[in-house]
């Protein structure tokens, strides 16, 4: 019985560990591709307006992850998304979610076509944006100590 009690208590323990390395993928809820559901995603420049996931600042840490949210209740064609640490040291993940939970992509310094401690993308739908509550996923993919963001 002892035995028996030993290899659950291992078995758990796997499962545990298993789950825990897996985290980070499991919150991506869907496999579909952002154009498959029509949305075509490319880089935006800095400066030139259009409609933004609201300003927030935080922090974050080697595997942390932080989410925000931007609510899109009108008709938009549509979405900046600007993604601003500034510190080309350390690097961040973005994850982008439509309202429905479908993950659009996963974005590194680079996706923005510039290594720059920042990621800046518009989200572009001929037929309009899915109004909704987008989701932004922050994750500290390589980050020394604590670093300062906005998005």
């Amino acid at each position: 019985m002892r035995k028996i009690a030993i290899g659950f208590i291992v078995f758990l323990l796997c499962i545990s560990a298993a789950s825990a390395s897996t985290a980070e993928k499991d919150t991506d809820f869907s496999l579909i591709s952002a154009e498959d559901l029509g949305y075509k995603i490319v880089p935006a420049k800095v400066d030139d307006g259009g409609v933004s996931v609201r300003t927030v600042y935080d922090t974050i840490t080697q595997g942390e992850t932080n989410w925000h949210g931007k609510t899109v209740s009108s008709y938009t064609e549509s979405l900046k998304i600007d993604l601003n640490w500034g510190d080309t040291s350390d690097s961040l993940k973005l994850y982008i979610y439509d309202p429905s939970y479908n993950c659009l992509g996963t974005f590194y310094d680079s996706s923005d076509g510039s290594i720059n401690g920042r990621i800046t993308l518009y989200i572009n739908n001929d037929n309009g944006i899915e109004q909704g509550t987008w989701r932004c996923r922050v994750y500290g993919y390589s980050v020394s100590g604590t670093e300062d963001y906005s998005i």
